[in-house]
């Protein structure tokens, strides 16, 4: 930002505040207006960040980068396409930088189905999260809330009032006293930079966060997208999304293109019950390349 702009910034800041507070409503603030208060930041997200997209479903290819520490160390380097309504099922194939599939993933109200061509194995959960992260891919929360985030949309994730804010550095630091999402950071553009949390309310409960980065650039008046998003776990596991392409639906997609239908010998094993041993390799991880 020049010398001038950056002179002009608190005060269009403040002028936006006091219509806020004149008003008793939340006054729009321009996408990309530096703000320079945790409070008008926070406002932006909100206004920004957590809207509805104006899409009925989406279309997302990118690249995933997995790894993780324990039980043994591993990286895996994999292509997605994650597909789907936003207020519908959800599917995710995975499949090698050749071209092979690796996965077909279902998610829809009554959990998680995910199918391996290659081991001609199913497995289900009514956790979609649990599942997920049960066969080595670290999204701390489900495909349609990762769908949402991957459309500019963090509602689902981000509860509408915070307890504390601070200024850290160039940036601005919430937390909350209740929900799964403990810490949200934001830039001085009112972007997310990074979320923290749990991953259920259990006493066992796994804690992620979720950072964001290289937002792209957007039309005057548009909401800039991040096209790197990072996922990490406490047990070291890690994924890196990269995007590669993003399309918003305008209509619903068709039920067959979100069915997911296992060959008819094949019975899902459920991880969600009594099926426990994750450490001996019966559970397979998506993988490409094994280092």
């Amino acid at each position: 930002m020049n010398r001038l702009g950056s002179t002009l910034v608190p005060a269009a800041t403040l002028a936006v505040l006091m219509l806020a507070a004149l008003s008793g409503c939340a006054t729009r603030i321009p996408p990309g207006l530096e703000l320079d208060t945790p409070r008008a930041a926070w406002s932006a997200f909100r206004q920004h960040y957590c809207v509805r997209p104006e899409g009925k479903g989406l279309r997302v290819r990118a690249s995933l980068y997995y790894s993780r520490t324990k039980p043994a160390k591993r990286t895996n380097r994999t292509l997605i396409s994650l597909w789907g309504d936003f207020n519908g099922p959800m599917r995710l194939d995975v499949s090698a930088s050749i071209g092979t599939l690796l996965a077909h993933i279902r998610e829809d109200r009554s959990g998680l189905l995910v199918f391996y061509p290659e081991d001609q194995k199913a497995y289900a959960h009514k956790n979609s999260v649990l599942g997920a992260t049960r066969l080595g891919m670290p999204f701390p929360f489900s495909l349609s809330d990762l769908a949402h985030a991957l459309a500019g949309d963090f509602s689902d994730l981000a509860p509408r009032r915070y307890a504390t804010a601070e200024v850290v550095g160039e940036t601005y630091v919430y937390t909350f006293s209740s929900g799964l999402t403990r810490r949200i950071v934001l830039d001085r553009l009112g972007r997310p930079v990074l979320l923290e949390g749990l991953t259920s309310r259990s006493q066992d409960a796994r804690q992620w966060s979720f950072s964001i980065d290289r937002y792209e650039d957007a039309p005057a008046g548009q909401v800039p997208l991040a096209d790197k998003l990072t996922l990490s776990l406490d047990n070291g596991e890690r994924g890196v999304l990269h995007i590669k392409s993003r399309e918003l639906m305008l209509a619903p997609w068709p039920t067959r293109s979100l069915t997911l239908e296992l060959p008819e010998d094949i019975v899902p094993i459920r991880l969600d019950n009594g099926y426990t041993d994750e450490t001996i390799g019966d559970i397979p991880v998506i993988h490409e390349d094994k280092q």
